[in-house]
């Protein structure tokens, strides 16, 4: 009875979203255009997906830690053996964070597209001096008009 609320609840959030309204609008926007890495996205888009990205990992972060003990949750001290690294691999957070893995992608290059960048640019995350700039740029405000990424 509790998966059908839960399902209830999830389908009228997302036809709120569809009719133009709704507190998860860009979240659901980003989930919508998963595989599309050209075009621009917003400021707002990009940031309001951040955000609710992050409040969902902390929900799922709880719920690990509730229904796994403390070896489900994140940095969990629990030692493991091979049934709890399983249980571990295949927790609520991890499986919410592949799913959302080439969305939240596309979102960050779609947001150096709207500063007139390259996407590529979003390797430059995996040095620690790389993650200044891409900061910046995701707070900068986006090109006015047509830039080549338009």
């Amino acid at each position: 009875m509790r998966e059908l609320v839960i399902w209830y609840l999830l389908v009228k959030l997302w036809k709120q979203t569809e009719a133009g309204g709704g507190v998860m609008t860009e979240f659901f926007t980003v989930m919508r255009r998963w595989k599309d890495f050209g075009g621009r996205s917003s400021r707002k888009e990009y940031w309001m997906f951040v955000l609710w990205y992050s409040l969902i990992l902390v929900l799922l972060s709880v719920l690990d830690n509730f229904v796994f003990g403390s070896a489900g949750a994140i940095g969990g001290t629990k030692d493991i053996d091979a049934t709890t690294s399983v249980t571990v691999a295949l927790n609520f957070f991890n499986a919410f964070y592949l799913l959302t893995l080439v969305p939240s992608i596309s979102v960050s290059v779609r947001r150096l597209h709207d500063i007139n960048r390259t996407g590529w640019w979003l390797l430059s995350s995996l040095t620690i001096v790389g993650i200044i700039p891409l900061l910046y740029w995701s707070i900068k405000p986006g090109d006015e008009g047509v830039n080549r990424f338009s």
